[in-house]
């Protein structure tokens, strides 16, 4: 049995594709097998992957579909593996020599742990600067769930605290599928709600799996370089920056919004993904992004929104009013 399968969705990402299969081939673990998915791609993408591929050892499927999205590929490529563990590689990324042999060891030694990742340094792909060390610690601050109660295996902290789900829920557990390696087991069952193309389908998979009772740790050191470019980064400059980052928020609420009508949830978790959707609405879309950006009705209609979710806050009310005066 194949001990990894590593799926790599890609779209038109034929620039970052040499550097891709070199950060894989680079990996200190070799037991695995390569599964890429050519979602819809109208640039040189096959002709280059078959250029690529041609000398690695390992066993390579490379699948050309319509396009469907990243999670709609990643799903394809999920029908696919056969390993005994997952990761996703995604094409402008850089995974360090060191991610898979250091998760795979974690899992291996606690076969309890269905999820480790570690943490991604932030790079201007243009220049090249490092915009963050590291995730978990922006500016030097640790981030929520560092605070978190964990068992510590060797390097590996395991996550065992009842505030666990309210934390990735209000703050994010900062575990992307790129820096991030789960037993296939995790998805017997499970597969990406692609459809809506939500780009924030990672962190309710990481609320879901929590829901479900998955067990989640995390090695507290840089495993992947996240780049950053045009096509990445929902904060771009200009109106379509603008039009891209509304468009996220509005199916991460939504995301959030199903969530809670899906089934019975503990009072915690259902009280923290109200909090989360009011925060969301009225501050992240409607005070960041439509009121920002000059849409005074529609940003007034978020904030409505958001207080209908959370009402407890005078300083929804005071940012409310104000809006009118202003």
């Amino acid at each position: 049995m194949t001990m990894l399968s590593i799926i790599l969705p890609t779209y038109n990402r034929a620039r970052f594709l040499p550097k891709a299969l070199e950060s894989i081939c680079a990996q200190c673990f070799s037991d695995w097998e390569l599964i890429i998915v050519d979602d819809g791609s109208d640039d040189d993408t096959i002709n280059i992957l078959g250029q690529l591929t041609s000398g690695i050892e390992q066993p390579v499927k490379i699948i050309e579909q319509e396009n469907q999205g990243a999670y709609g590929a990643r799903n394809t490529g999920l029908d696919q593996a056969k390993g005994k563990y997952v990761a996703f590689f995604d094409s402008d990324d850089e995974w360090l020599p060191h991610h898979l042999r250091d998760c795979v060891d974690a899992l291996e030694q606690n076969p309890d742990v269905d999820w480790v990742y570690g943490a991604c340094r932030i790079i201007d792909n243009a220049s090249g600067e490092v915009k963050e060390e590291s995730t978990f610690y922006p500016n030097g601050i640790s981030r929520p769930f560092i605070q978190l109660n964990t068992h510590q295996v060797g390097d590996l902290r395991i996550i065992n605290d009842d505030k666990a789900i309210v934390c990735a829920i209000l703050h994010g557990f900062y575990s992307g599928l790129q820096n991030s390696v789960l037993r296939a087991r995790v998805f017997d069952n499970y597969r990406f709600d692609y459809l809506e193309r939500n780009e924030a389908e990672d962190q309710l998979f990481v609320i879901r799996m929590l829901l479900a009772g998955k067990s989640i740790g995390y090695l507290d050191n840089v495993h992947v370089n996240y780049c950053l470019h045009d096509a990445n980064s929902s904060a771009a400059g200009g109106s379509q920056g603008l039009d891209r980052q509304e468009r996220v928020l509005r199916l991460m609420i939504a995301g959030y919004e199903k969530l809670l009508r899906e089934k019975p949830l503990p009072q915690q978790v259902r009280k923290a993904l109200r909090k989360r959707v009011a925060a969301d609405c009225f501050w992240q879309l409607g005070y960041a992004t439509l009121w920002q950006s000059g849409q005074r009705t529609e940003a007034r209609a978020m904030y409505r929104r958001g207080l209908g979710y959370w009402p407890w806050d005078w300083r929804y009310w005071k940012t409310y009013f104000v809006s009118f005066v202003k």
